[in-house]
């Protein structure tokens, strides 16, 4: 293997859409990677994504490692013509770890016979800071312990399918309130509380990869950079304090919590620099083209370079090897009969109810005299025409007792709130779907004020179970995700084909 095949070997890339055209032919021979990731968009059906695989490795002359984020829930790729599961949080709420271990078994099943080998999941963040913006219900719950119990009953059940896994976001971060997609989060806590929560499940499950985070760590480095390019944080932390051998997985290098501060380029180099396997460009192939020739060119000059290359390329390509070993399943499990049998069951055991008025449920219908809905912000299984965004539960709920859907939007002002309460009836049942109120002080704003007026009012809180807490609401449904899996269980339990079972996966909140 030359060096123009080493270097490439060591990024992660997308690809811009389902099929290979010139130009993603041309970055595919260009940057020749060892691992591609993908995203929604290079989807459109199984046999076209097996298609597109068996395309690459005919471009490439070699199998890479091809991964997805499909944790489940709200950050699934793989939607249409598969079996979704609900996320990490709804499957602790069930309260069985076997459930973990279902879901991850039929996810990886159903990635096998497509040719995807490497799920960039499961989260392991220890979600306890209920103001976190990025991971709230990607997240198995707020104590180490239970996020350890049903992430490695997720990895295991992976493994035994033949699918590569990946505990993500080393060092952790759950604690924080910034989301690294848009900025650089900062997480000032000494190593001993990291040690005693963040990085528990790190040191206690064994995965084929870890991915570093772009999150700053003002008591572990001494320069404020993203961790993923963090010497202290790569090598003295990973390799160093937990002894991890396997392979560091960058997350997106063009995130905002990169991308504001460094170049492209600077990224790659500082990150294989200072111990990162896999760089990570999801998008843009000019991009990936020239951080290529880029590291290419740094290295040729600098042994030291050369001496990490060498060392990263060795893990690399032993996880690669043992991704693209597995024999694909066939393409008739994927969607099968039982497996959408037994999500819809998991789904159906994770519904919460928060009730002080038990009559609630079932929903007496007859007495609903407002829907109020939020549009939400991932448009996945949702009304996509005149009322955008709107789930399609609450769709289905007002055409059941022919009342109209009112629409709000998630990020709604605080005067608009207060105009909507003033209009909402005195009387009745009032049904409100939520995403994030805890986050927004709009939709904060609102339950609060529908709580000062007479009649009663059932939440439904799509996302974060924290909306439950928010000072007012007494009676609250948790679905823990929006995906059409947990839409259904939402409305058997609405109508009483089901009861909530599901348990509080977190502690109450003090405040939200």
């Amino acid at each position: 293997m030359n060096l123009d095949e080493a270097v490439g070997r060591l990024f992660l890339i997308g690809i811009p859409g389902p099929e290979i055209d010139s130009e993603t032919e041309r970055t595919l021979r260009e940057v020749k990677p060892g691992a591609i990731i993908l995203f929604s968009k290079n989807i459109v059906d199984s046999a076209q994504i097996r298609d597109l695989v068996d395309e690459i490795e005919r471009v490439l002359g070699y199998k890479p490692a091809i991964a997805i984020d499909q944790e489940g829930g709200i950050v699934s790729r793989l939607r249409e013509g598969f079996t979704v599961s609900p996320g990490a949080m709804a499957i602790a709420a069930t309260g069985n770890v076997e459930n973990s271990s279902l879901a991850g078994r039929i996810m990886a099943r159903e990635m096998n016979a497509i040719g995807v080998n490497w799920n960039l999941a499961p989260v392991v963040d220890i979600n306890c800071n209920p103001k976190n913006p990025g991971i709230g219900i990607r997240s198995f719950g707020d104590s180490p312990d239970q996020v350890i119990a049903y992430a490695k009953a997720f990895v295991e059940s992976m493994k035994i399918e033949g699918v590569m896994s990946c505990l993500k976001h080393f060092p952790g971060k759950g604690r924080v309130d910034v989301d690294a997609h848009l900025d650089l989060p900062t997480l000032d806590v000494p190593f001993s509380t990291l040690d005693s929560c963040e990085l528990r499940p790190f040191r206690e499950i064994t995965a084929d990869s870890i991915m570093p985070s772009h999150i700053y760590f003002p008591q572990l480095q001494a320069n404020r950079v993203p961790a993923s390019m963090s010497k202290e944080i790569l090598t003295d932390l990973a390799r160093g304090v937990l002894n991890y051998e396997g392979v560091l997985v960058a997350d997106d290098l063009g995130m905002g919590g990169v991308s504001n501060y460094f170049s492209p380029e600077e990224a790659g180099i500082e990150g294989l620099k200072n111990g990162m396997d896999y760089l990570t460009y999801c998008h843009e192939p000019e991009i990936q083209r020239r951080v290529k020739r880029y590291l290419t060119r740094k290295i040729e000059k600098f042994s030291e370079l050369e001496a990490r290359l060498q060392e990263s390329l060795k893990r690399v390509e032993s996880f690669r090897m043992k991704a693209v070993a597995s024999a694909r399943n066939s393409l008739d499990e994927i969607s099968s009969a039982e497996n959408q049998r037994v999500m819809h069951e998991i789904s159906d055991k994770s519904i919460t109810a928060i009730l002080n008025d038990k009559s609630l449920l079932p929903l007496p219908l007859s007495s609903v005299s407002a829907i109020y809905s939020v549009r939400l912000s991932r448009l996945v299984q949702v009304e996509d025409g005149p009322q955008r965004g709107v789930p399609a539960v609450a769709r289905e709920i007002a055409q059941m007792i022919d009342c109209p859907v009112i629409d709000y939007a998630a990020g709604m002002t605080v005067e608009e709130a207060d105009k909507l309460a003033l209009s909402a009836p005195g009387k009745g049942i009032r049904l409100v779907f939520t995403e994030n109120a805890h986050l927004n002080d709009g939709q904060r704003e609102f339950l609060i004020r529908l709580s000062q007026r007479t009649g009663r009012t059932l939440v439904i809180a799509l996302r974060n179970p924290y909306d439950a807490f928010i000072k007012g609401v007494n009676n609250c449904v948790l679905s823990y995700g929006y995906e059409g899996v947990s839409q259904r269980s939402i409305l058997k339990v609405i109508k009483g084909r089901i009861a909530a079972e599901g348990r509080l996966p977190v502690s109450i909140p003090q405040e939200v």
